[in-house]
């Protein structure tokens, strides 16, 4: 990096690290489309949504799944790696064999704002494209 500063080097450095841990950062991703609705059996119960999707890549294996509370984000609601079977992740798929990984919508009170991530990732667990939609609920 040759005749760039020592902070535009870091800068680099930085912008880097952040697409590589944050896939909603990296402009290089393929983006997908998210839909999804919560119904009364995904707030406040285990149950999660059927999550549709548009532009999967053809090598997708899993999906990251990530959901977040944007009013409350110190609580994740749903972060779990799914096995790839289609464009769409199934309902209740947030349940294992080891118990439930999603935890719907339940705020105390007023509606929140609830956004659900998720990337498609190869066999080699490298990410391919990246989407996500929020949406506003209450109990």
């Amino acid at each position: 990096m040759r005749g760039r500063s020592p902070a535009a080097v870091v800068m680099a450095v930085l912008a880097t690290a952040a697409c590589a841990t944050d896939p909603s950062k990296d402009t290089s991703l393929q983006r997908m489309d998210v839909d999804y609705a919560f119904a009364p059996e995904h707030k406040c119960l285990g149950v999660s949504p059927e999550i549709r999707l548009r532009h999967v890549p053809s090598a997708t294996a899993t999906y990251d799944v990530k959901m977040t509370d944007l009013d409350a984000p110190s609580f994740q609601h749903w972060s779990q790696t799914i096995p790839a079977t289609g464009p769409v992740i199934r309902e209740d798929a947030g349940r294992t064999e080891g118990g439930v990984r999603y935890y719907g919508p339940c705020p105390p009170t007023g509606d929140h704002r609830y956004q659900i991530e998720v990337v498609a990732r190869d066999a080699n667990q490298n990410a391919l494209a990246y989407g996500e939609k929020t949406i506003m609920t209450g109990r």
